[in-house]
């Protein structure tokens, strides 16, 4: 995150009046309205799954541990980094594994990474210590189809993207209320900056921007698994995690972003995020309860270093935030029969 987050604060700080980094990481760029108006939260997470150094092995070898939702079929013999270093987690020789192993996934605890170093004192004097953290080496790029990136981290360095298109797009607004644009750290671990910064600011409504995985591959269906797809535009999503653990949009917020999305003629996609989370599960529920709207954009391959997203989604979850953002007043009414007066979402 560290990296990421300096990075964002230097991308962010000509265009909002205050930015502040807590002690936890979370980023907070400002764009300030009248007194006594109400506010409104941004928020995309700038944490990535991958894993963290647990121990080095005499021979130079390290083991590791996951951080967040990793998969180990997608581990083995994969380039990736240990504080910017480059190393592969090892595989066993295709010519020596029997087929019973070929088609099972070794346990986390079996795989080991490889820096090329022959014993442990050449890792030390590398940096490289108990703790740090290991990312997949999967850099961006485009595919065959320009309109659609691959990569690691897609999840959420795209909803990182979409806060800082909007502190630029947002600068010359009419002020109707202050708008607090968020990174949050710790969200792939459970959540934990979210919880801490919607505390802080106390907002008076709140839009989490996130990925979802999606169907419309050969083997996830687009109706019985996922029933979004990339390059349909942005999600609004009406829940998470099944509802019972996670997040269950506020409807008239909901409500608002279908309006606005509906006003600006552009593909969007009504879902649920099954399976998975967001921080709107923590914002939700901080104090007396913030009233938040859900945009997600569909990737292929979740959490492996090749997520696929296209990239026009994104700029309609951005066009879509951004007409929320600008609408925002006290006279948006968030009360709960509010949606009954609008048009059904």
């Amino acid at each position: 995150e560290h990296a990421l987050v300096r990075r964002l604060e230097a991308d962010l700080r000509d265009h909002v009046d205050d930015l502040e980094i807590d002690p936890f990481g979370n980023l907070v760029a400002t764009l300030r309205g009248p007194e006594r108006t109400p506010s409104l939260m941004i928020a995309a997470h700038s944490d990535e799954i991958g894993a963290i150094v647990k121990a080095i092995e005499p021979d130079g070898m390290i083991r590791f541990e996951r951080v967040g939702g990793v998969v180990e079929t997608l581990l083995v013999g994969r380039a990736v980094r240990v504080r910017g270093l480059p190393g592969v987690i090892g595989a066993k020789a295709g010519h020596i594994t029997p087929p019973a192993e070929r088609l099972i996934a070794p346990a986390l605890r079996d795989l080991y990474l490889d820096l090329g170093c022959d014993d442990s004192e050449a890792v030390a004097a590398l940096g490289v210590r108990v703790g740090d953290a290991i990312a997949y080496d999967a850099p961006l790029r485009r595919l065959a189809n320009p309109d659609r990136i691959s990569g690691k981290a897609i999840d959420n360095r795209i909803g990182c993207a979409v806060v800082v298109e909007l502190a630029q797009r947002l600068r010359d607004r009419e002020p109707q209320a202050t708008i607090h644009l968020v990174i949050t750290t710790q969200e792939e671990v459970g959540l934990r900056g979210a919880e801490i910064v919607t505390y802080r600011l106390d907002p008076t409504a709140a839009i989490v921007i996130d990925t979802m995985p999606c169907g419309g591959t050969p083997d996830v269906s687009a109706t019985r698994d996922l029933p979004v797809t990339i390059g349909a535009g942005p999600v609004i999503t009406l829940s998470s995690q099944g509802a019972s653990r996670g997040a269950i949009a506020q409807p008239a917020m909901t409500a608002h972003l279908v309006r606005h999305a509906r006003a600006l003629g552009r593909p969007w996609q009504r879902g649920l995020f099954q399976g998975g989370n967001s921080d709107a599960a923590a914002v939700h529920l901080v104090r007396a309860g913030v009233p938040t709207g859900i945009v997600n954009l569909a990737r292929r391959y979740s959490h492996s270093p090749v997520e696929v997203l296209d990239i026009h989604d994104a700029v309609g979850a951005l066009d879509l935030i951004e007409a929320f953002a600008r609408e925002f007043s006290a006279e948006t009414d968030l009360s709960f029969f509010a949606a009954d007066t609008m048009t059904p979402a």
